[in-house]
């Protein structure tokens, strides 16, 4: 994220935006922004990125639920409860996808950002999980759908990317139709987003500088 907490407040109509400083590569069990509306009023939070549902005992036994796909998110247990009522906006300034390239032993990296350098609203759940020594853990994961046509030839999968008019009918608390599941829950238009090679650094999870959003030749 590299959009500084006035900007989103000012973006996302939010009371409170905390500070996470500017990072250029968040892995899955990092701690990231997290959007809810709470008491009349849009605020943001710093939740770990990899879903811990509330009724998980030992959370070290789950798999890192950092993705939910949105095909099936109303049927598994895993999301369910918090689909229902517990959703979210992961504001991102872009994300990375990687592609298998012929003479290259490792994946190209790539970055995704909107034109016009907005941030991306990802649709995203979050649960409140009462952990064994007593604390709380807050979590969130960030739900996928299928890559539209700038985004397949990369990956065939994509975040979320919800549009501004949808915002407060994702995160209100009350349960949604599967037709409003449906409409929401879809490919953002190809049109709207750019893309382009990245260095091989940002495979490091330890690389964090604007560096590594840069176009390579």
């Amino acid at each position: 994220m590299n959009h500084r907490p006035r900007q989103l407040e000012e973006f996302y109509n939010a009371s409170f935006v905390p500070d996470t400083g500017m990072h250029f590569n968040i892995a899955p069990g990092s701690r990231i922004l997290v959007l809810r509306d709470r008491a009349e009023e849009r605020t943001g939070e710093i939740m770990r990125w990899g879903l811990v549902p509330s009724w998980v005992q030992d959370p070290g036994s789950l798999p890192m639920l950092h993705n939910a796909r949105s095909e099936t998110i109303a049927e598994k247990p895993m999301f369910r409860h918090a689909l229902r009522k517990q959703r979210c906006l992961i504001p991102a300034s872009g994300f990375y996808e990687w592609k298998a390239v012929s003479g290259q032993r490792s994946k190209q990296p790539f970055y995704i950002s909107l034109k016009d350098g907005a941030p991306m609203s990802f649709a995203g759940l979050w649960e409140s999980t009462r952990m064994p020594d007593g604390s709380v853990l807050e979590s969130c994961t960030i739900i996928t759908t299928e890559a539209n046509t700038m985004l397949a030839p990369i990956h065939n999968r994509m975040p979320v990317l919800l549009d501004h008019n949808d915002w407060s009918l994702w995160l209100d608390s009350a349960p949604l139709q599967q037709e409003q599941l449906k409409a929401l829950l879809k490919p953002l238009i190809a049109d709207n987003i750019q893309v382009w090679g990245v260095s091989h650094a940002v495979n490091k999870a330890g690389n964090d500088s604007s560096a590594l959003i840069e176009p390579i030749a």
